[in-house]
């Protein structure tokens, strides 16, 4: 019956988490270690089979199901231990299951477990479980009925999506974060009447075509306001974004071509990509003070925005941040910024003069291409590294403005922009003899010393990369999936 292989294994289990890009929640990011200490194939009767292991730390896990049968029940204990995950794509593409007993041990139901079993009518998850997985039930087409939990956190991104016979699903109402197409292409989605959707706390989606000037209030008990949720929306003037908003999805406002200014208040702590791009009418927009990083495309093509405040928290301009801006004049960076991506300032026809952040900065591949207005950029002696192709199609007048023997006089050189010298200080030393005075000339170099720590390892953009910082910047939205 129980074809057990023992073993005496390491692994490091990360759980099913949303994006983010960072994370949703920081239990997301929690690592979790074990050994497994069996690993087999149990038969609960003639049609029924796991394939399981155990391990140390009392859990059992469900790994595939390799029976027949049309109708299942998963098995509450293995050998003496509670059966308490069901883990990645157990159940994927079973299509001939038809119904599916999940015991109150489980605890952890991972990615894909369920997902494009179409013969599937109806699931009930038990209270034990707390947060519904990213494509849980993907593609389950004859899926009608989903009982969900009591206490349910979070419904992770493209949980149902194309579950195109879901009517019936119960999202309690303190479910916080409902990620991206969890509902896309459902029945239960259809049938929702055109405005705005609130799923738990969740503002998902406006739904239907948004009438002209119109001004939105954020409820104030949401914590999320969704993927694509106002996309489109070309009729919105103006949106109220409460205080105890957490997270705002990619894609959100982009092309709200109508809305002129935004306040993002300091309660928010993680921004997705593209969150405002083609924003065209984009004037002015207040960012949280302590915001850390801005994603892919933020502000991408909001030609109407003229300056940006960066809060000092900022340490990181990301990938086409600003891309396209044609008509921001001038923006601030603050020092404490280490990382300005690929083509963040690309097109932005109207800046006239950057000063970097004096820190160990790496300017990527066009960060700065086609600024043809750019006429001055003032590089400390702090930053490491300057792509090649950084300040492509710039004007001739440009001059780059730095410190002797730095990369930033050795980049000038190398592409024939002029060179204007920080550091040649003119100081006169006066002396008093035989009532004389004598004027002496020196010219000083102001140094400052460049670390090797593992931040910046090889000082390359591959060093930062190893180091970790790169990833953790990517990893804001998480989340993610492809741009649509």
């Amino acid at each position: 019956m129980k074809k057990a292989i023992p073993l005496i294994m390491s692994f490091a289990l990360v759980g099913s988490c949303c994006m983010l890009n960072n994370t949703v929640k920081d239990s997301c990011s929690a690592i979790t270690s074990y050994k497994i200490v069996e690993e087999g194939t149990y038969d609960v009767d003639d049609k029924t089979s796991f394939k399981y292991y155990l391990t140390d730390t009392d859990d059992g896990y469900i790994i595939k199901y390799t029976g027949t049968a049309e109708e299942v029940v998963i098995p509450s204990e293995i050998n003496g231990k509670k059966v308490t995950k069901i883990a990645y794509a157990s159940f994927f593409n079973c299509d001939y299951v038809t119904s599916v007993t999940i015991p109150d041990s489980i605890t952890d139901i991972y990615s894909f477990a369920f997902a494009g079993c179409t013969g599937l009518t109806s699931l009930k998850i038990p209270s034990s479980v707390s947060s519904i997985s990213s494509s849980i039930c993907k593609d389950c087409t004859n899926l009608r009925s989903v009982t969900l939990p009591d206490k349910v956190d979070m419904i992770d991104m493209e949980a149902f999506l194309n579950c195109t016979s879901l009517e019936s699903i119960n999202v309690p109402a303190d479910t916080e974060y409902v990620m991206s197409d969890a509902f896309t292409n459902t029945k239960w989605y259809d049938d929702q009447p055109d405005g705005m959707i609130v799923v738990g706390k969740t503002f998902y989606k406006y739904k239907g075509t948004m009438p002209e000037n119109t001004s939105i209030v954020i409820p104030d008990d949401i914590k999320c306001i969704g993927d694509s949720a106002f996309k489109g929306c070309t009729g919105l003037t103006s949106v109220t974004i409460p205080e105890g908003v957490e997270f705002i999805e990619s894609s959100a406002f982009s092309g709200c071509s109508g809305l002129t200014s935004v306040n993002i208040p300091n309660s928010v702590k993680n921004l997705g990509h593209y969150i405002l791009e083609d924003c065209t009418g984009l004037t002015s927009v207040t960012l949280p003070e302590e915001i850390e990083y801005l994603s892919y495309g933020t502000f991408k093509g909001c030609t109407g925005l003229t300056t940006v405040t960066l809060p000092n928290s900022l340490k990181g301009v990301n990938i086409e941040t600003f891309e396209g801006c044609t008509n921001l004049t001038s923006v601030n960076i603050p020092d404490n910024n280490t990382y300005i991506g690929e083509k963040a300032f690309k097109g932005c026809t109207g800046l006239t003069e950057i000063v970097l952040p004096n820190n160990e900065t790496l300017i990527h591949e066009e960060t700065f291409s086609d600024c043809t207005a750019l006429t001055k950029i003032v590089i400390p002696d702090k930053v490491l590294e300057i792509a090649e192709n950084a300040f492509s199609a710039h004007s001739n007048a440009l001059a780059i403005y730095g410190y002797r023997n730095s990369v930033a006089e050795k980049y000038a050189k190398d592409n024939n922009i002029k060179f204007v010298a920080l550091d040649a200080v003119t100081t006169q030393q006066t002396t008093k003899a035989a009532n004389t005075t004598t004027t002496k000339t020196t010219t000083t170099k102001t140094t400052t010393a460049k670390s090797n720590s593992p931040q910046t390892g090889d000082r390359g953009v591959a060093g930062l990369v190893s180091a970790g910082i790169a990833a953790s910047l990517l990893a804001l939205v998480s989340f993610k999936k492809s741009r649509r």
